[in-house]
């Protein structure tokens, strides 16, 4: 079927069906803005410079589809194929993709800011070099996805996989990254500032001089990772789990480790000034020559940890459990404060009343 077929179709406002089979088709230019297409066949087709802008396509198949510099401005796409597809080029702003299939899809250096990509599978395809600014994906297979050199500024992963995809120069900040699993990736010296892991697996990673300023680690699994000379000013650790974890000369100050376990966690030289670790498990740590300067332990379990060399500065150990742990300076912190243990003991007070 020809192009000016098709273009009449879309232009009187009839719905395209699958009984218009366009593989292979010479499609270059064709105007189908605003058209409604379902369970069209558009494998190998050359479209490129088309204009899908505000398109609905359901169930249509682009495998090995030429779509460079074609317009995909507000395009919607549901439940398609564009296996093999080529993007190079295309305007893909605001593009939604639905229940989509990507594999070995060539994005790269495309615009995909505030793009939605959802249940969509993205193995081996190549979003390098694209801009990703407030990109959405969420429940998308991300096996091998190429991000290097990627912008994801303001973007939104949900749930992905990141342990096979490539990331050297991707640039992410206040990133929101959440469950998804980095375990055992090489990350040294990459910047994730401002950047939300919560629950994401990190567990093995090497973060060695990463720069995770003011990143979310809320219950994030970081058992055994090297996070040495990292920067965690200021970022949110709540319950996170660093057992084993190394942060060797790592910058903690106003840090929150409320409820976070380092048991056993090496932080030899580490700067944790006015760090919030209340609660927090560090039974067998080392806090040696660390700056402790202000930082609030109240509650911590400190069982074995050694805290020698440690400038403890009114740290305030309050109700610290500290059972065969070493803490040499402990007169350089808070005294003790008897009204404080009294008010927290209030419903004790109350049932012997």
């Amino acid at each position: 079927m020809s192009r000016a077929v098709l273009e009449a179709l879309v232009r009187d406002g009839e719905v395209v069906t699958q009984q218009q089979n366009f593989a292979g088709a010479r499609l270059s230019g064709a105007d189908l803005s605003g058209g409604i297409c379902e369970g069209v066949d558009f494998s190998g087709a050359d479209l490129s410079g088309a204009n899908f802008r505000e398109a609905i396509v359901m169930k249509a198949r682009f495998d090995g589809a030429d779509l460079g510099n074609a317009d995909l401005t507000h395009a919607s796409f549901i439940e398609c194929s564009f296996v093999q597809a080529r993007f190079t080029g295309a305007r893909t702003v605001t593009m939604n993709a639905i229940q989509c299939d990507l594999t070995g899809a060539t994005l790269r250096g495309c615009d995909l800011t505030e793009s939605r990509m959802m249940e969509t599978v993205l193995v081996g395809a190549s979003f390098a070099e694209a801009n990703c600014g407030r990109l959405a994906v969420a429940k998308c297979d991300t096996r091998r996805l190429d991000l290097s050199g990627a912008n994801l500024e303001g973007g939104v992963i949900i749930g992905a996989d990141f342990t096979s995809v490539p990331l050297d120069g991707a640039r992410f900040f206040r990133t929101v990254l959440m469950q998804s699993n980095f375990a055992g990736r090489d990350l040294s010296g990459m910047g994730f500032p401002a950047c939300q892991l919560m629950e994401c697996d990190l567990s093995g990673c090497n973060l060695a001089r990463a720069n995770l300023h003011q990143a979310g680690l809320l219950k994030a699994k970081l058992d055994r990772a090297c996070l040495d000379g990292a920067n965690l000013t200021q970022a949110v650790l709540m319950e996170a789990a660093l057992p084993g974890a190394t942060l060797r000369g790592a910058d903690l100050s106003n840090a929150i480790l409320s409820g976070a376990d380092l048991s056993e966690a090496d932080l030899t030289g580490a700067r944790l000034y006015q760090a919030i670790c209340v609660g927090m498990v560090a039974t067998r740590a080392r806090f040696t020559q660390c700056d402790m300067t202000y930082a609030d332990l109240s509650h911590a379990r400190l069982d074995g940890a050694d805290l020698s060399g440690a400038t403890l500065f009114r740290a305030n150990l309050h109700e610290v459990q500290h059972q065969g742990a070493a803490i040499p300076n402990r007169g350089q912190a808070l005294s003790p404060d008897p009204h404080r243990v009294q008010a927290e003991r209030w419903q004790d007070r109350w049932r012997t009343a």
